[in-house]
């Protein structure tokens, strides 16, 4: 009976959609060699306009309220979403977008194509290297270590920290010479 419960909880943790559950995710945001805004949201629009693949992210910026409509996937295969490309994150599409294929292990890689806003494709992968203990929203849950590379560039990289429960929990961009740090700090349920 133990091992039933155990592979029950596994099965719904493997496929637990966070970004298309009426949640919106707050992340603080550090930079080093830039600026930009002390926090950006997540926010997850799917079900609000029933649309199965959009999510929104948020910046409030003087004031004054920007959304950034993105494409996220999220089946019993992958979680991806699309790394935000407002101002100072718009070189950020240099880099692979978050994602991780099911079930992780460490040691998997994804070979990526992106196309870049001037039309050129970007090539990368991403790679699983190790599990970890991070921050308060993962209930001392393992959140996977993701890494990735740009291929072309070895300027643009990025390290992402995915829980199976919350998504991806911490976005690091090194874009050249910058850096941005997101670290999620509120989790926020809606019910409708």
């Amino acid at each position: 009976m133990k091992y039933i419960l155990i592979i029950a909880i596994l099965t719904m943790s493997a496929f637990a959609k966070p970004y298309f559950r009426m949640t919106d995710f707050k992340y603080e945001v550090k930079y080093v060699n830039t600026e930009g805004p002390e926090s950006i949201e997540l926010h997850s629009v799917a079900n609000r306009f029933d649309k199965e693949d959009s999510i929104q992210w948020v910046f409030k910026e003087y004031k004054i309220t920007y959304l950034d409509q993105v494409y996220c996937i999220q089946d019993s295969n992958m979680v991806m979403v699309t790394s935000p490309k407002r101002g100072v994150f718009a070189a950020a599409e240099n880099v692979p977008n978050p994602q991780i294929n099911y079930p992780p292990t460490i040691g998997d890689s994804i070979y990526v194509e992106q196309t870049l806003s001037n039309s050129k494709t970007m090539k990368g992968y991403l790679k699983i290297t190790d599990t970890l203990k991070h921050g308060k929203n993962t209930n001392n849950n393992d959140v996977w270590k993701i890494e990735a590379y740009n291929l072309d560039d070895d300027k643009y990289s990025a390290i992402y920290y995915y829980n199976e429960i919350n998504g991806f929990v911490y976005l690091n961009y090194k874009l050249n010479d910058k850096e941005i740090e997101m670290d999620l700090s509120t989790i926020i349920y809606h019910e409708f």
